[in-house]
């Protein structure tokens, strides 16, 4: 009997020390990531198609600006159209597709708030200068959850996996989950560089992220005053031949 006792007072005793040593470790720990700038999650962002979209059907097209048609064929697969097209001297066009990693070294909760776009518009030419290449495939369009980017009007917003609308991100990860959504941004006319600042509230402290092209400013065409090209039968043809 004294034994189940003496042990039962080991438990109410730890009981009682984990309840006050507990919340004194965590701000301990708090105080620790502030001193040696230890973040509690780690932001990855990917450009390279073939990756953004990898593990989903390969039926997704490309478009791309070129300063003129070009010659020679391009990429047997559209996620290889991008930096084909950035080694001539193109970008994007019509669409920018990115894909965010988000990965925790603690347990946190985190809230992604759709973001603040930095965008400048840059002069295209009278008439606008260059071509857009397009790389037609069939198939169902893809509604990942994803932040809807519309240039033009320099507006953002978070939409869900089954194409609503909604507020915001809010997930609870522990140490080594990750988090995945999408950046679709799109533009009908003009030519801009841009970039965005990302929101984030991890366990109720507000973080700004930057999202961009490794460091520069992402580029991106319009197709208004351009015509379309399409990659079809070996051969370029515009979009009224096709």
């Amino acid at each position: 009997m004294e034994k189940v006792l003496y042990i039962v007072m080991g438990g109410i005793i730890m009981l009682f020390c984990s309840a006050i040593i507990h919340p004194f470790s965590k701000r301990l720990e708090a105080i620790s990531r502030r001193f040696y700038g230890f973040e509690p999650i780690s932001l990855h962002v990917e450009r390279d198609p073939s990756v953004v979209w990898a593990g989903y059907p390969n039926w997704i097209s490309a478009a791309v600006w070129l300063p003129s048609l070009p010659a020679t064929e391009p990429p047997e697969h559209p996620t290889e159209w991008h930096e084909w097209a950035r080694s001539v001297g193109g970008s994007d066009a019509l669409v920018t597709y990115l894909r965010v990693t988000i990965t925790c070294r603690e347990s946190s909760s985190v809230v992604v708030n759709p973001p603040r776009i930095r965008c400048d518009s840059l002069p295209v030419g009278d008439p606008p200068k260059g071509v857009i290449a397009v790389s037609p495939t069939g198939g169902a369009s893809v509604t990942p959850r994803r932040i809807q980017v519309n240039l033009d009007m320099g507006i953002a917003r978070w939409i869900d996996d089954n194409g609503d609308p909604m507020e915001a991100l809010s997930v609870a990860l522990e140490p080594g989950e990750s988090e995945q959504f999408f950046i679709f941004a799109d533009a009908s006319c003009g030519r801009y560089e841009w970039h965005m600042d990302l929101p984030l509230i991890v366990d109720g402290k507000g973080h700004v992220m930057r999202i961009d092209d490794d460091g520069s400013r992402f580029l991106m065409h319009g197709g208004e005053g351009l015509v379309e090209h399409f990659w079809v039968d070996e051969a370029w043809k515009p979009r009224d031949l096709v």
